[in-house]
């Protein structure tokens, strides 16, 4: 009568390959005292094997998780990238710009720079220096980007 909870499995080895035979003799000599049986060593040593795969396709679902999950980006997916890494340059170079209307003076706010932050800062700039004024080429390349 068997068990229900044991699975049995077959494996069979060609002495006539190198690496069979050397597999061959461990399993028959394999020193008892250490380990607890043939069927424990051989448990251990492909459970060993299979954790150092980790992520990769040892197994069918990982695999075909893995295809599901690998799509390729669509030209709309493109587009909104390309949209967003444009406005981050953009605010950059109105950062700068107003930094170098301001003297170096302008403070950074967090996240985007608006028109209404870059005025401020230029006249806070104007009011603490003077001698500088504000360059209406400036001004306009700045309402350009903005």
């Amino acid at each position: 009568m068997a068990k229900s909870n044991i699975v049995y499995r077959s494996y069979r080895l060609n002495l006539d390959n190198e690496q069979q035979r050397r597999v061959n003799k461990v399993l028959a000599e394999l020193n008892t005292e250490i380990h607890k049986s043939v069927n424990q060593f051989i448990t251990d040593a492909i459970d060993f094997y299979a954790n150092s795969f980790e992520n990769e396709d040892l197994l069918k679902e990982t695999a075909e998780r893995k295809k599901k999950e690998e799509q390729y980006i669509s030209k709309s997916d493109l587009d909104g990238i390309r949209e967003e890494l444009k406005n981050d340059v953009k605010n950059e170079i109105i950062m700068l710009l107003g930094a170098a209307l301001g003297g170096g003076a302008a403070r950074v706010a967090e996240g985007s720079m608006g028109r209404m932050v870059m005025e401020s800062v230029a006249k806070e700039t104007l009011a603490d220096s003077t001698e500088e004024t504000t360059d209406p080429t400036m001004m306009e390349l700045v309402d350009n980007w903005g």
